[in-house]
């Protein structure tokens, strides 16, 4: 076929012919797709939910999926893969190709809002794209929305479980040592809730295939009023994942 005949707005190397030619040279485990996978980006969560649950551990994609036995397989933990818009377009639209249907993203992020401190809870309903991977996958369009779904589905299971969280926009951003106080001061203003790296990217590979996704917060670190605040100790941070992901389960076993 010439490339005259080829549609030149369709990619030349798709997820699925990485997929297809890693598979037809055994470079895949011999598994069946889960239907719902976590994406992490903490070492430590990953430790806290094998250490908890009953899992049998894949190299896949350049990271680690583990899929959780009590579900069927139904149901996977993923992590290891990097860190960023990047690399999670990446592993979504591969993960995506294998045969993922729901996505969930649980990882730390910088509050915009005074009244969010370390440990708070935030589930992103729409992320702001300001990284750069998201524009590959949708048109020009300055948020992407969580599935209402998946939003509704996780925020009742942490009101089931007296968890307070807050519901709202957040800001994705490539690069965390240029959020220029002028662009937090304005997000801060616009009610936007936290900034983080790859819930843009996230939600436009889901969306831009008809997928489900959402993304999760704990809160580290603090930007409000232009001043960056880290606390001292983290480990409400890190409490605050093991309750999203607890949450997260439980939903996605209903």
């Amino acid at each position: 076929m010439s490339s005259e005949s080829l549609n030149p707005n369709q990619p030349v190397f798709t997820a699925a012919d990485l997929i297809a030619h890693q598979r037809a040279r055994g470079l895949l485990p011999d598994i069946a797709s889960p239907e719902s996978v976590i994406l992490t980006f903490q070492r430590e969560l990953m430790d806290y939910a094998v250490h908890k649950y009953r899992t049998k551990r894949f190299k896949l994609f350049g990271g680690e999926l583990y899929l959780f036995k009590g579900t069927d397989n139904r149901i996977g933990l993923i992590g290891g893969f990097g860190a960023g818009s990047p690399a999670m377009a990446a592993v979504v639209d591969q993960l995506a190709a294998f045969g993922v249907r729901r996505f969930v993203a649980i990882g730390l992020a910088g509050s915009l809002q005074p009244d969010l401190n370390t440990g708070s809870l935030v589930i992103s309903t729409s992320a702001i794209r300001g990284e750069g991977v998201s524009q590959h996958y949708l048109s020009p369009y300055p948020t992407v929305d969580s599935s209402e779904e998946m939003v509704r589905g996780l925020s009742e299971i942490l009101t089931k479980h007296n968890q307070h969280h807050i519901l709202g926009t957040t800001w994705t951003t490539d690069a965390p040592f240029r959020e220029l106080r002028k662009i937090v001061l304005e997000h801060q203003r616009a009610g936007v809730l936290a900034v983080d790296m790859e819930a843009a990217a996230l939600l436009s590979v889901a969306r831009s295939m008809n997928l489900s996704a959402v993304a999760a917060f704990s809160i580290a670190d603090q930007l409000a009023d232009g001043h960056w605040k880290m606390s001292n100790d983290l480990r409400p941070a890190q409490k605050g994942l093991t309750i999203l992901f607890d949450a997260v389960f439980e939903y996605l076993t209903l």
